[in-house]
């Protein structure tokens, strides 16, 4: 892959699209709740893909010692002066490296790595995560605790409003998991097609084959992916803290008329970190 490409899937995300990450409050509370329930004073935290630094500093407000791993030279300059400025320069040590080939110097308890983006596409979320925890794991003999634990990924129908001032153009999409789009329809309840463990994660190809049995008349003309996080849960495994990925739509060539009784099918291939190009043409739908 070319340095171009690298770019281009996420790994040298700007300064000036930070604002978005850091104004959505979902995201931005989850995490911090999450952090709040797992770290301890007495941790040693690394954060891969540290970006501006906040969720280091959550961290570090815990009491831990963090290193936040950034491969963006300028994020780099940039977060070191935030994280100063926000009274934590001394907890945590922002370092300029691939978060994919970096290896602590010490055991590490917890990882926190948000490189995530629906449907793990175009980021390296499993690639980063993957590659720590096995050299962690043969350096030092252990896993850390990993913030988020898991992804689940799930598909469904939807009949998608295209219309632009009279201008219809199906194209692929990003909408809110949090807010109501009346532009959309849910046709279907969500398949769930895999889910990620990342004490196991590996990069793969993610091949999903789903059926949805319409048990009335419907129509479609896109397909919803859906991307849960699971950020921490209470010692019983209860009471957790999720946070969902924008759902990313992407249209089917033509509306889809079905008949109560039928079933649709699907099934598309791609590997975590793809381009959304990848995914959408393997996407082939059928309905018997």
């Amino acid at each position: 892959m070319s340095s171009q490409e690298k770019d281009q899937l996420g790994q040298f995300i700007p300064l000036h699209y930070h604002f978005q990450m850091l104004s959505d409050r979902d995201r931005v509370q989850a995490f911090r709740m999450a952090i709040e329930r797992i770290v301890k004073p007495e941790h040693r935290v690394v954060e891969l893909g540290s970006g501006t630094g906040v969720l280091s500093f959550f961290a570090a407000k815990q009491g831990a010692k963090v290193q936040s791993i950034e491969f963006n030279p300028a994020l780099v300059e940039k977060s070191r002066a935030l994280i100063k400025q926000n009274g934590m320069g001394d907890r945590v040590e922002v370092l300029e490296a691939d978060a994919s080939q970096w290896i602590p110097s010490e055991p590490v308890d917890v990882v926190v790595c948000e490189m995530l983006h629906s449907a793990l596409l175009r980021e390296k979320q499993v690639e980063v995560i993957e590659a720590f925890r096995k050299n962690h794991k043969e350096k030092f003999g252990k896993i850390p605790i990993m913030i988020p634990s898991a992804t689940l990924l799930g598909v469904q129908p939807v009949l998608q409003e295209y219309s632009f001032e009279g201008y219809h153009a199906p194209v692929p999409l990003f909408q809110s998991p949090y807010t109501i789009s009346p532009e959309t329809q849910d046709v279907h309840n969500p398949e769930v097609y895999h889910i990620i463990d990342y004490d196991h994660a590996e990069v793969e190809n993610y091949s999903c084959h789903a059926s949805f049995s319409f048990q009335q008349e419907g129509e479609f003309n896109a397909f919803r992916f859906i991307t849960k996080n699971l950020l921490a849960s209470d010692p019983h495994g209860e009471d957790m803290v999720d946070w969902h990925n924008q759902y990313l739509i992407l249209p089917t060539e033509k509306n889809i008329l079905v008949k109560a009784g039928q079933t649709v099918s699907i099934s598309f291939s791609y590997t975590p970190g793809d381009s959304i190009e990848v995914l959408s043409q393997s996407l082939k739908v059928s309905v018997n």
